[in-house]
């Protein structure tokens, strides 16, 4: 049931971002539903115990993390800060997994499996934002440039 229910939101969240939100919103909503695809391909919902260290899941939180560190670095918005922090949690908990190996299963499910609706959350709350910006102002650029 839970999985229902992430997939409508993830589906919600970045139809949401593709009809209202700027290229950084896109690339993050595809960066979602990317790993969202990656992650049941790598370990279909009945084999995933979460007794050790899940290294696809792990993997696949470390590219979307590199992706979120771009658009952060990059995009003229603030909101991706916030997701990539939550992202990177994620990943360190993959990381605790593998230096303390006893840390209880549901511990490491429910860290890994709920902090993304929170960062959906952030995704809608930046597309809102986003929008908002662009009926007040007309315009919001998508892209800082950064002076090497």
């Amino acid at each position: 049931m839970l999985v229902i229910l992430f997939n409508v939101l993830l589906g919600a969240s970045a139809l949401y971002a593709f009809v209202r939100g700027g290229a950084p919103e896109r690339v993050v909503a595809v960066a979602f539903i990317a790993a969202a695809i990656a992650s049941y391909i790598a370990r279909p919902l009945g084999q995933v115990r979460f007794e050790d260290t899940e290294f696809g899941l792990l993997l696949i939180d470390a590219a979307l993390l590199a992706v979120l560190i771009a658009v952060a670095l990059w995009a003229n918005r603030f909101w991706p800060i916030w997701i990539a922090a939550f992202q990177l949690f994620a990943l360190l908990v993959h990381i605790a997994m593998l230096y303390q190996q006893d840390i209880l299963p549901i511990v490491y499910f429910v860290v890994i499996s709920r902090i993304a609706y929170p960062m959906l959350g952030m995704l809608l709350i930046g597309t809102t934002l986003h929008f908002q910006r662009l009926q007040r102002h007309g315009a919001d650029p998508d892209w800082i440039r950064h002076s090497l």
